[in-house]
């Protein structure tokens, strides 16, 4: 009997092991040298955890790869058991689900872009390499602040949105998602695809335009207009600012008529610092990246494709004209 008991032990661990050959698992991986998304990005908002719309960037890249037919997909760092099966690693800067399922039915090897940057990789021997170009695979760049914002286009444009159709006072000529506690005032206006968390106020008489995204407890207040943003947690816009093409850290604070300007008056490419170095951007509307805990005094004017550090400050009237 013991030796009978013996002998299902291992046939039950054959088949589990067998059944999960055929699962396609992946992990997502965190490259720090592919990274240059700070200071949209930071220790208090790492880049996996990066949000818009209450959707952060290691939940979306593992709802994409579902839909390509990965059966589980677990976060950079979680150790993964043998049992699980091969383990597809797949990068989130130059993101791939395409290149990651034709991995998954090869053996060991890489798949990387034209630029030599790495979509995803399988451990084993005698391991092959495959260079996939943007007509064979998409692949979704995230590397660089500007590319959140045409990644935030990306998330809100597949979200499920709330009816204001008979809301007294609110126009939404789009569409509008608010979280709990939320409240919209009169003379809100709302062109595009606006997503509000908790406890946050937008009004009165308020415009937003394009992809915007608040985080929870955000305060968007009388003669606002904010197009095409990203906005932390706790931060307020109170009165008489504007925004354009902006990444805003959580717990900012805007002096009223405060601009983040993002046109240049020649029409031309902005560029951008990132990772150190003038970066061209391939955008010719880009504002402002803000770090967390920035304040900026009344009537500041920010110059398009400055970047602010955390914790910076500036006085009334002020023109940045910095990094």
């Amino acid at each position: 009997e013991l030796r009978r008991g013996a002998v299902c032990s291992v046939l039950q661990k054959h088949r589990r092991k067998s059944y999960h050959l055929f699962m396609r698992v992946a992990r997502l991986i965190y490259i720090p040298e592919r990274d240059h998304t700070f200071p949209a990005t930071s220790p208090e908002r790492p880049f996996y955890g990066f949000s818009v719309a209450g959707m952060n960037i290691a939940a979306y890249c593992a709802s994409r790869l579902r839909e390509v037919g990965f059966e589980a997909v677990f976060d950079p760092g979680t150790p993964v058991s043998e049992e699980k099966g091969e383990i597809i690693e797949v990068s989130m800067h130059d993101f791939s689900p395409e290149a990651a399922i034709w991995l998954a039915f090869c053996g060991a090897g890489e798949a990387r872009c034209e630029e030599g940057h790495l979509l995803a990789r399988k451990s084993g021997e005698n391991g092959l390499t495959r260079v996939f170009t943007r007509k064979e695979a998409a692949i979704e760049r995230l590397v660089y602040p500007w590319d959140l914002l045409e990644w935030q286009e990306r998330v809100m444009e597949k979200m499920e949105w709330e009816d204001f159709s008979g809301r007294e006072g609110v126009y939404v000529m789009g569409t509008l998602r608010v979280g709990e506690g939320t409240v919209i005032m009169p003379g809100v206006v709302v062109e595009g695809a606006v997503w509000a968390g908790d406890g946050c106020r937008i009004g009165p008489n308020c415009y937003l335009r394009g992809c915007v995204s608040l985080g929870n407890g955000c305060v968007v207040g009388q003669g606002v207009e904010l197009k095409n943003c990203i906005i932390g947690a706790g931060t307020f816009i109170p009165h008489l600012s504007y925004a354009g093409d902006s990444i805003i850290g959580s717990d900012v604070n805007f002096g009223a008529g405060t601009v983040c300007s993002n046109f240049r008056h020649d029409g031309g490419e902005h560029r951008m610092v990132a990772g150190g170095k003038l970066e061209f951007t391939g955008r010719n509307k880009l504002g402002a990246v803000i770090g967390d805990h920035v304040r900026l005094g009344a009537n500041t004017v920010v110059l398009p494709g400055r970047v602010l550090p955390p914790g910076a400050w500036t006085r009334p009237g002020e023109v940045f004209t910095g990094a």
